[in-house]
């Protein structure tokens, strides 16, 4: 397992550079203890769960190196420390350690290994939590087990409370319905959790959006709406990037798919290998959270992210790696050679194709992050800088990296009002950025400035001729 984590965090140093400039929601994040700029504006579906996570290093060091730097180490150890649960829950250490490194291969969790993002928290917590749970019903005198239980549920509620509801109900769902789990102290332990974990998204809720319930029906607003449709297509179509399709019209390319059919036939085989071990509930239930925690980003909303299946990919494969150990170990004589050799080469050419859509990724990531560095180059140029205000198209990461606060009077992340906006313009330096649209009305007559040498064209920066005279 040591090795694994070792491998995990060296390829992911390698493969992603930890110069890479922070995306839209890191700059979100990061912000919130930051030096660098003010806080943006979070909306109402984030929680502060990632902010906490980078505190001690984004409220002391200007430094996107170390932040990643620590990041790598984080994802790594906490990597190391779920399937470590896992194993102690299964008493198969060894197959949890090939469920880790099948995990770590994927080029999702390599590029957020060093991300300021939840998603591979939550899934490491979902895995921990499943594997406590089990703990805590085969131990029930040890109280270790249920803290520990708690705290992975406190973890993955804390990061994004909506797939902390949706691994809780199966937990729940299993103490009502299997005799062996009907234990009032593993229904505590699980609701606990979630709450302890859910707390500082209650109070925000309170104290900035009017009450959770208004704070849930913003949240399902920002989504676009949390009603039953079919989304798998949307799902797939990610498999190669992009990071987040909204809406999602990418075309699916046959070998990313290639591993979801693996996994299909693993998953099946790891079941039947823990049944014939006798140690058939730890696999329906990792199975069961999986499918749970899947079912909003397939059923429930109409745009996808590749990162938002981690946690179910960490389930399903702590359940399939069993599977692929059976298939080599049952296999005799020739047969066990013939079998190997098929292994070997198809996980060569699993690890070839998510080396080439990581790197495609990668490479996408860096051209249009350096499109945010040149857009601040501009702006200082023509003597936006700190204190300043950004609004339009994408200002929330081009504002961080200019160190502005970003205003939005429209959209999901809005702040302000139209009337701010020109309050803003008439009092400081400001910026208007549009992409492929003319500006609004109140900033018709504006200076128009053309941002050389980006890699995608549309791009323009609106300054005021003179001062704004506000509403």
């Amino acid at each position: 397992m040591i090795a694994v984590c070792l491998a995990f965090a060296a390829a992911s140093l390698v493969a992603v550079p930890t110069t890479l400039d922070l995306g839209w929601d890191e700059a979100v994040y990061v912000s919130q203890h930051g030096r660098h700029a003010p806080a943006a504006f979070m909306s109402a579906p984030r929680a502060r769960g990632v902010t906490l996570l980078v505190w001690p290093v984004a409220s002391w060091l200007d430094s996107t190196v170390a932040l990643r730097l620590f990041l790598t180490a984080t994802a790594a150890t906490s990597l190391g420390l779920a399937f470590w649960v896992w194993s102690r829950a299964t008493r198969r250490p060894g197959t949890a350690a090939i469920a880790a490194g099948l995990y770590a291969s994927l080029w999702t969790v390599l590029f957020y290994a060093n991300a300021a993002m939840p998603n591979h928290y939550t899934a490491m917590a979902a895995l921990a939590a499943v594997g406590g749970f089990l703990l805590a019903a085969a131990e029930p005198a040890r109280r270790g087990v249920y803290l520990g239980l708690v705290a992975a549920l406190a973890v993955a509620a804390l990061m994004r409370p909506a797939d902390a509801f949706w691994l809780g109900l199966p937990l729940l769902g299993a103490t009502a319905a299997v005799p062996a789990l009907r234990r009032w102290r593993l229904a505590t332990a699980v609701v606990g959790g979630l709450a302890l974990g859910g707390v500082p998204w209650v109070v925000e809720a309170e104290l900035r959006y009017g009450g959770l319930l208004e704070r849930i029906r913003q949240a399902g607003h920002v989504q676009g709406g949390t009603t039953l449709r079919f989304s798998l297509g949307h799902a797939i179509s990610t498999l190669d990037g992009p990071i987040l399709c909204r809406p999602c019209d990418s075309p699916v390319r046959w070998p990313a798919v290639l591993w979801w059919l693996a996994l299909a036939a693993l998953v099946p085989l790891g079941i039947l290998a823990a049944r014939r071990a006798g140690a058939a509930r730890p696999a329906w239930l990792a199975v069961a959270v999986a499918a749970s925690m899947a079912f909003p980003y397939l059923f429930l909303i109409g745009y996808s992210a590749p990162r938002f299946l981690l946690p179910t990919y960490a389930l399903a494969l702590a359940c399939a790696a069993p599977g692929l150990a059976a298939l080599l170990s049952t296999a005799a004589g020739r047969w066990r050679r013939v079998v190997g050799a098929a292994v070997a080469v198809g996980f060569a050419g699993h690890l070839a194709i998510q080396a080439g859509i990581l790197h495609h990724v990668v490479a996408e990531q860096v051209r249009g992050r350096g499109d945010w560095t040149r857009l601040v180059e501009t702006l200082r140029s023509h003597g936006v800088r700190p204190p300043c205000v950004i609004s339009g198209h994408e200002a929330i990461p081009v504002a961080y990296h200019a160190g502005c606060r970003a205003l939005e009077d429209r959209g999901f992340n809005r702040n302000a009002t139209t009337a701010q906006l020109r309050q803003a313009a008439a009092t400081g330096p400001f910026a208007l950025l549009v992409k492929d649209s003319a500006p609004p009305e109140w900033a018709a007559g504006w200076q128009r400035v053309p941002v050389p040498d980006l890699t995608t064209s549309g791009w323009a920066v609106y300054l005021p001729r003179s001062p704004v005279t506000p509403d």
